[in-house]
């Protein structure tokens, strides 16, 4: 991923002062002026009562407008300046200047020539990225002061079994939600998606496949917190975080590259009451699979959430088969009671799974002349606080929602519709 490989830091020239040091369980490093007066406030508040602004993001290469979306979310602008702050328990801070950076500028360690954020012209004063190896540094007063002054939060990539196991029921963990209470804007992309949805795939056996999540929806390595999950280190006793526009919801990424739909499935099915042990209803919970170089933004009040994609031009690298859409989301909601979910054998259920699938279009003129490939924001959107009320349509710009496509599975294979 972008995230790890890319060397800004060492390619590009940076724009202000730069710093970094390590304490005794974390790093920090930033560019422009942490120490700079800001008075940015986010844009949904009124009064004390704030909504969340959320990004959910699919891995791959980095959506620049995703980013600035959460600038705006936040109330950074250049009079009122605003610290964007990058956690990760592994990895540089790469993100540093890719954030730090100006409008229209052409991120060299793609070979795409993609974009950079811009987020000086926006009026980001500061980008920080602190690595959180530790438990330990995750109780850091510095780690949390970060933390606390951030104007918008993003979490990257990596491997979520080290954020549940770092990170889980620490201080960060409440100074994180503190931020979600205040209305801060927070993201994630890969595994750091994977944290912010009520329910999340905790990889703590490491990974699961479609295939082996059919076969057996209660094998070692579904590992969903906070369903039926504990820590060799701690035991968890709830969600990382409670997003109110996320209740009910688990997320996944790189979805159609590494052909998760079925997984999505395992992990939905196994947080409903029609398996054993399931914590909600079973036709309540909500699936969400996310395309790489693609993401979600997810806002309103709880009763109208709604999430409007954003994407890269199209990346072929990205769609392997059974896949023929491109920069997709797709919603999955079960609707009836699996005849069959219990260890050891199949999840069968014969036409109970509905997925929406929502797509943008394929690309977009750039309106920087430096930056031929340059991110969108499409005119899809999908209504989380109303699945039945959805309705199949093409948009202007060409993007579309589609579906309910109707699926079931049986011995270990999806049956029935197979448009995805």
């Amino acid at each position: 991923m972008k995230a790890i490989l890319k060397t800004l830091l060492a390619a590009v020239p940076f724009l202000a002062a730069q710093g970094a040091w390590a304490g005794s369980t974390y790093t920090y490093s930033y560019v422009g002026t942490p120490s700079a007066p800001v008075s940015a406030k986010p844009v949904s508040c009124v009064d004390t009562a704030c909504t969340p602004s959320v990004v959910l993001m699919g891995g791959g290469y980095d959506v620049g407008e995703a980013f600035r979306w959460m600038i705006a979310r936040a109330g950074i602008s250049r009079a009122a300046g605003g610290r964007f702050v990058i956690l990760r328990a592994t990895g540089t801070d790469a993100y540093n200047g890719y954030i730090y950076s100006h409008l229209g500028q052409v991120d060299p360690t793609t070979p795409k020539n993609y974009e950079t954020v811009g987020g000086v012209d926006l009026g980001v004063t500061s980008v920080e990225t602190l690595v959180i190896p530790t438990r330990k540094a995750a109780e850091d007063p510095f780690v949390l002061g970060v933390i606390a002054r951030a104007s918008a939060i993003f979490i990257a990539g990596g491997d979520q079994a080290d954020y549940y196991n770092f990170w889980q029921g620490t201080a960060l963990d409440t100074a994180l939600q503190n931020a979600v209470s205040a209305g801060i804007p927070v993201g994630g992309t890969s595994a750091g998606n994977a944290m912010l949805g009520q329910y999340a795939f905790a990889a703590l056996n490491g990974s699961v496949t479609s295939d082996q999540a059919l076969a057996d929806p209660f094998n070692r390595y579904m590992t969903i917190d906070p369903l039926n999950t504990s820590s060799k280190k701690f035991v968890q006793t709830g969600s990382f975080l409670a997003i109110p526009s996320l209740e009910k919801t688990i997320t996944d990424d790189h979805f159609n590259t590494r052909d998760r739909l079925g997984r999505l499935f395992g992990f939905v099915a196994r947080i409903g009451n029609g398996c054993p042990g399931g914590a909600e209803a079973f036709d309540a919970v909500v699936g969400i699979g996310i395309d790489e170089e693609t993401a979600l933004l997810v806002s309103g009040p709880r009763g109208s959430v709604k999430a409007q994609l954003v994407a890269n031009p199209y990346n072929a690298d990205n769609t392997t088969p059974p896949y023929t859409a491109q920069n997709s989301a797709y919603f999955t909601k079960i609707v009836r009671t699996p005849s069959q979910c219990v260890a050891g054998k199949p999840l069968n259920d014969n036409a109970g799974i509905q997925v929406y699938r929502m797509s943008a279009q394929l690309a977009q003129p750039s309106p920087y002349p430096a930056a031929p490939q340059y991110s969108f924001k499409s005119q899809a959107t999908f209504n989380l606080s109303a699945w039945t009320q959805q309705a199949a349509q093409t948009y202007a710009d060409g993007s579309s929602l589609n579906g309910p496509y109707v699926y079931g599975t049986a011995n270990g294979a999806i049956l029935g519709n197979q448009v995805r």
